[in-house]
C-alpha cells in the first residue's frame, strides 16, 4: 500500500524506517541505517515538500487560454485541443455529435512524450499488423474500413519508489543415481530494497487498460516537461481516474516484480516461497501525456479497437479469428501428432491422445495469437534489475531420498 503520512523512506535504500528510542534517531528496518528527524528532512527537502512530490499538476495558468474542450454527449470523454484543432468525432465511441464545451481548469500536465509517428505511418503499421494473419476471416480484409484514427496524448500517472523486501524461500537441488533419486532441500532468506521509476497507469475511464498495457513499454528518459508546441494537431483527454485509484494497478504489477527478482537470488534448481512480505513505498508521483494513435473500425457487428504506441510504433490489438482456418491448422497439427507418435510409440491409443493434444494445443495458440491484447502483471521495463540485499542467508535442511521403480521384467518359467 501507499504510505501514510507518518510512513518514512529510507534516504539509503528506500526501505521503511522507525523510530529507535536507544538511538533517538530514526532507524531503517533493512539496511539498519540510522538518521535524525533533522537529516531525513534536509534530505526530502521537509516533510511538506516530501507530500508535495507525491502530488502531480499544476494549473494550466495563462495556457489555459490557448485550449478548447470538447465533450462526448454519449460516452462523456472530455477532451482537450488547442485552439486551432478542432474534434469532430470522439476517439473511443465514434460519437459525431462532440460539442464544444467551456475549458475548464484541470490540471496540467508534468511531463510529455511527443508523437513520432504520422497519421500515415500509423494507417501503415495497422495493415502490417492485420495483413499477416492468416486466421484472419477474409471478409474482414475485403470489409475492413477504419472509421476513424485519432492521435491523443493519453493522460497517465507514474509512480516512483521502492519495495522492501522481506521473504523465505525453500530450495532444492535434484540428484540422480541407478536407483534413487535425492533431493538436497536448503532455507532461503532474503530481505532488501528494490527501486521503481516511472510505473505508468493511465488515468482515463474509457481507454482500455489492457490495450495500454499492451502497446508498453514507453522509453521514459526521453519525458519532456510539458509544453504547449506539442499539442497542435492532436487531441487530449482530461484525466478522469485520480492518482490513487491508480496505485494498486501499479502496485501490483511492482510486488509481482520485486517477487520474481527477489527468487531469482535464490540459485537452486526448484524454489517456492514459504513467506513473503513486499511492502512498496511510493516516494514520487507524475501526471503525463503519452502519445497514441487510437483507431476504431466495425466488422460483422462489432467495434474492434486497436492502438498504437506513437512513440516506439508498437501495434496492438484483437482481431476476428477465421474458425474454419483454425480448424483447419488444429487438424493437420493433431494428424501430424498423431503420425509421429505411432511411429514412436507403436500404439493407436497412444497416437489418439497425441492428436488430441496437439490438435488442442494448436486451437488455442492460434486463438491466443488473434488476442494479444492483455493485462500487464508485472513492471520488469520499470524496476531495477537486482534486488539490493541487506540480508542474505542459506541453511541446509535435511536430505529426500526417494526410490526409483525398476522396470518390471517378464520371465517366462522353464
Amino acid at each position: 500500500m501507499g504510505q501514510d503520512s507518518t510512513q518514512m523512506c529510507c534516504p539509503n535504500c528506500g526501505g521503511t524506517m522507525e523510530f529507535d528510542p536507544s538511538l533517538g534517531k530514526l532507524k531503517c528496518m533493512f539496511c539498519d541505517s540510522a538518521f535524525t528527524q533533522e537529516e531525513c528532512a534536509a534530505f526530502f527537502k521537509d516533510q511538506q515538500s516530501q507530500e508535495a512530490a507525491k502530488q502531480a499538476g499544476s494549473d494550466w495558468g495563462s495556457d489555459g487560454q490557448d485550449m478548447k474542450a470538447f465533450t462526448c454527449n454519449t460516452c462523456g470523454a472530455e477532451i482537450l485541443t488547442d485552439e486551432t484543432t478542432g474534434a469532430t468525432r470522439c476517439p473511443y465511441c465514434g460519437n459525431t455529435t462532440v460539442i464544444e464545451a467551456q475549458f475548464s481548469g484541470a490540471a496540467k500536465p508534468d511531463f510529455v512524450i511527443p508523437f513520432a509517428f504520422s497519421k500515415q505511418q500509423a494507417m501503415a503499421k495497422y495493415k502490417e499488423y492485420y495483413e499477416k494473419k492468416f486466421l484472419l476471416p477474409k471478409a474482414f480484409l475485403a470489409n475492413n474500413q477504419v472509421e476513424e484514427i485519432q492521435g491523443i496524448y493519453v493522460p497517465f500517472w507514474l509512480f516512483d519508489g521502492a519495495v522492501t523486501i522481506d521473504a523465505e524461500f525453500e530450495g532444492a537441488d535434484k540428484r540422480e543415481t541407478d536407483t534413487e533419486i535425492i533431493r538436497d532441500i536448503y532455507r532461503s532468506e532474503r530481505r532488501g530494497t528494490i527501486s521503481f521509476e516511472n510505473v505508468p497507469a493511465d488515468a482515463s475511464k474509457r481507454m482500455p487498460d489492457e490495450i495500454m498495457d499492451s502497446i508498453e513499454p514507453f522509453k521514459f528518459s526521453e519525458l519532456k516537461p510539458f509544453d504547449m508546441m506539442f499539442l497542435p494537431g492532436f487531441l487530449a483527454e482530461k484525466f478522469d481516474v485520480e492518482g490513487d485509484d491508480d496505485l494498486e494497478r501499479a502496485e501490483k504489477r511492482v510486488t509481482a516484480t520485486a517477487k520474481q527478482r527477489t527468487m531469482e537470488t535464490v540459485k537452486h534448481s526448484e524454489v517456492t516461497e514459504i513467506r513473503g512480505k513486499y511492502d512498496v513505498n511510493y516516494t514520487k508521483k507524475k501526471y503525463a501525456m503519452l502519445p497514441v494513435w487510437y483507431l476504431t473500425t466495425s466488422w460483422n457487428g462489432k467495434q474492434w479497437n486497436f492502438a498504437m504506441n506513437a512513440q516506439t510504433g508498437k501495434f496492438t490489438g484483437d482481431l476476428p479469428v477465421d474458425y474454419a482456418k483454425l480448424g483447419i491448422v488444429s487438424g493437420i497439427g493433431a494428424l501430424i501428432g498423431a503420425v509421429l507418435f505411432y511411429l514412436i510409440m507403436k500404439s493407436i491409443p497412444a497416437a489418439v491422445i497425441a492428436a488430441l493434444i496437439v490438435g488442442l494445443i494448436c486451437f488455442f495458440v492460434g486463438k491466443g495469437s488473434m488476442h494479444p491484447v492483455h493485462a500487464a502483471s508485472e513492471a520488469r521495463d520499470y524496476m531495477e534489475n537486482q534486488v539490493r540485499l541487506v540480508h542474505s542467508n542459506e541453511r541446509f535442511v535435511r536430505t529426500e531420498r526417494q526410490k526409483k521403480q525398476q522396470p518390471q521384467t517378464n520371465s517366462d518359467p522353464k
